[in-house]
């Protein structure tokens, strides 16, 4: 479940869908996750239900994309366990479980056939100030949340303690493992550089997963005008092994991503490189084309187009007792 929630914090999505009936509208809670790997989005589904879809690919080459959906009670379902363990989307939880507290307290009356009847006026209004407030949160760009105030309700708070397992889940959604390629002003050959980033508008929680697992904090200037400023925690050289000593075994979307890095680490390591004066010496071309072919592997893992080298999930993800929905 915290993998789950550190996935959730990166990919997902929790909002109320607003359908149109009549002339009133509808209001349900969805959630929903989207990654280009259908493998993973179908281990989540075998844990927790969910309807998968194909959402197209982002540009043309690109991988498809997938996305997988849980609306009302399948979703209320799964806020009710990964609401704890959300950080980056902790208010969003919190809104949805308010409004799941308003509807149970809220019934609904029908008619003699057993269809449910319009919505008040004042439902409408109460109903559409949780809709307008869970937009204002998901949005990109900047802004004060402006709508009305709220009906009270309980919500579990986000759990301070930050798992491997959910560092994990936050990885394989939002960051990116890759080896750094720059050339040695002083021989002028290649040096071949660990490096590993998240990278995420919520700047406190890249700042209490930098308290656990070190890293250091750079601003990421937003891709589009209007946007969000964003933020990155970047780990390099020997902080990279430490970080992957901690959560490696948990990844699962780049764990082969992860595997190619501690590669280079030992091959690192292994390598004696002498000096020429105060400078090192020049790495043998040996040495160079095996790196070289190391950062290549790792180019082609991380590629946004089709690869024969794109990895796949490895292991299951732990089974909920939540039966699916």
């Amino acid at each position: 479940m915290e993998y789950l929630a550190g996935f959730v914090d990166g990919e997902g999505y929790l909002g109320l869908g607003r359908i149109p009936r009549g002339r009133s509208h509808e209001y349900c809670l969805r959630i929903s996750v989207h990654n280009t790997n259908r493998q993973i989005l179908e281990e989540i589904r075998e844990g927790w239900g969910g309807c998968l879809a194909g959402a197209g690919a982002g540009k043309p080459g690109w991988k498809p994309a997938y996305v997988l959906i849980w609306t009302n009670a399948a979703a209320a379902g799964l806020l009710t366990e990964v609401a704890p363990y959300l950080r980056v989307k902790s208010k969003q939880a919190a809104q949805m479980q308010k409004f799941l507290h308003h509807l149970r307290r809220c019934r609904r009356a029908r008619d003699r056939r057993g269809r449910l009847l319009p919505l008040s006026n004042s439902e409408v209004e109460v109903r559409e100030t949780f809709h307008a407030r869970l937009k204002e949160l998901n949005r990109r760009g900047p802004g004060p949340v402006t709508p009305g105030p709220l009906p009270s309700g309980s919500g579990k708070s986000a759990a301070r303690h930050l798992s491997p397992e959910y560092l994990a889940g936050f990885t394989d959604a939002e960051g990116c493992l890759m080896i750094t390629k720059s050339e040695d002003r002083v021989h002028g050959r290649p040096q071949y550089r660990a490096r590993i980033s998240v990278a995420n508008t919520n700047r406190a929680t890249l700042e209490d997963v930098q308290r656990a697992y070190g890293g250091i904090i750079a601003n990421q200037p937003p891709p589009r005008a209007g946007w969000k400023h964003a933020y990155q925690l970047v780990w390099t050289d020997g902080m990279v092994e430490a970080l992957l000593s901690a959560v490696g075994l948990h990844l699962r979307l780049k764990r082969k991503q992860a595997a190619v890095i501690l590669e280079l680490i030992r091959h690192k390591r292994r390598t004696r490189q002498g000096r020429v004066g105060r400078f090192f010496a020049p790495l043998s071309s040996q040495v160079v084309a095996f790196r070289e072919a190391l950062y290549l592997r790792m180019r082609k893992l991380n590629a946004k187009g089709a690869s024969s080298l794109i990895g796949e999930v490895d292991g299951s993800l732990l089974r909920s007792k939540t039966p699916r929905a």
